[in-house]
């Protein structure tokens, strides 16, 4: 076979350069990863329904706070609404971007209402649980459900993520799915070995990845065909699992400026990833790469959703820092102003 194709003056790397260039041919004609349409034998999408609503930009829920640093229920429903009328899909709490650390448990299932109520059947809310013993993040998985959430994400708390912890982590994945009656998102750091026990669960429906580039890669290309794997972090990483059959991802600016959010995800089903890519890094790249929650909240501020407020260890930002804010968007062709009474 190999003196055919020589003699034929195509070499075994021109080949495989040939079928690359096809295959990233066929995929720039298309709006979705590859693998996502084509799952392997024997790996049945445990929540088919559910994972199909898995697809476009995601709202992570920033807490807003009011001047008096109390949970600010009015400024999250003007930023769920403002995203549902731009057409963000997807909205989810999570203990890091919610802040659930600067949060009791009350007010972690306030914030987490509120945000069912609000997207209120429009869209896909997903619920989250921190890092929690069991009983609690059960409680909250009885809580999820009588609220009418779509779907719960949960956890691995810390002290599970040893190798040693294996088979307890199972379990709790077991007795939190059990409790919720929810398709479960698994959220943390996983070994490979847990992670394949883990998919395993029949209550096991999506995963945000949470860890390195290349863990997202594997994870898709091994998992991928049964639960849906979506990005955290800046938009970026999409670009990265998109080929692998990602189809959804977390968009900061959905949470103040959605209109830009779904024009980079139009750009997305167009086909035209360069140019999708073009505005990732003009627009959420650059903020991503300069994150803090401080400056998250100020920007609800300059946007009109909230106030610019956060709970220690966040610092909030001064009148100097947030005139450098308004001039970093205005820098992007932003006008945070055009979006105040929106």
């Amino acid at each position: 076979m190999i003196r055919q194709l020589n003699d034929s003056g195509l070499s075994r790397r021109n080949m495989l350069r040939a079928t690359a260039g096809a295959v990233a041919a066929a995929m720039l004609g298309r709006p979705a990863g590859l693998l996502a349409e084509a799952p392997a034998a024997g790996s049945a999408r445990p929540h088919a329904e559910f994972q199909k609503r898995l697809v476009g930009p995601i709202y992570s829920n920033p807490c807003p706070f009011t001047v008096d640093l109390s949970v600010d229920d009015a400024a999250q429903k003007k930023g769920v609404e403002r995203a549902i009328r731009a057409g963000i899909p997807i909205y989810v709490t999570t203990a890091g971007n919610t802040k659930y650390a600067t949060l009791n448990y009350e007010e972690v299932k306030q914030v987490n209402r509120v945000m069912v109520e609000a997207v209120d059947h429009r869209a896909v809310a997903i619920t989250s649980t921190g890092d929690w013993e069991l009983d609690q993040a059960t409680d909250f998985a009885k809580f999820s459900k009588s609220i009418h959430a779509d779907a719960l994400q949960v956890l691995i708390p810390v002290k599970l993520r040893e190798a040693e912890q294996e088979s307890a982590a199972v379990e709790f994945f077991e007795r939190v799915g059990e409790a919720a009656q929810l398709p479960i998102v698994l959220h943390g750091k996983f070994t490979d070995s847990l992670l394949g026990k883990l998919v395993a669960l029949d209550c096991v429906a999506a995963m945000k990845e949470d860890h390195t580039l290349e863990d997202y890669v594997r994870q898709q290309i091994d998992h991928g065909g049964r639960v849906t794997i979506f990005g955290g972090g800046g938009e970026n990483r999409f670009y990265i699992g998109w080929p692998y059959g990602a189809t959804s991802y977390y968009s900061t600016y959905s949470t103040f400026a959605p209109d830009i959010a779904m024009k980079v995800w139009r750009t997305i089903q167009s086909g035209d990833i360069r140019a999708a890519a073009a505005m990732t890094a003009k627009y959420d790249y650059p903020y991503i790469r300069q994150f803090t929650h401080g400056k998250w909240h100020a920007t609800l501020e300059l946007f009109g959703i909230g106030t610019r407020q956060v709970r220690p260890p966040h610092k909030v930002l001064d009148d100097a820092q947030m005139a450098e804010l308004a001039t970093f968007f205005e820098n992007q062709g932003v006008k945070p102003e055009s979006y105040r009474h929106s």
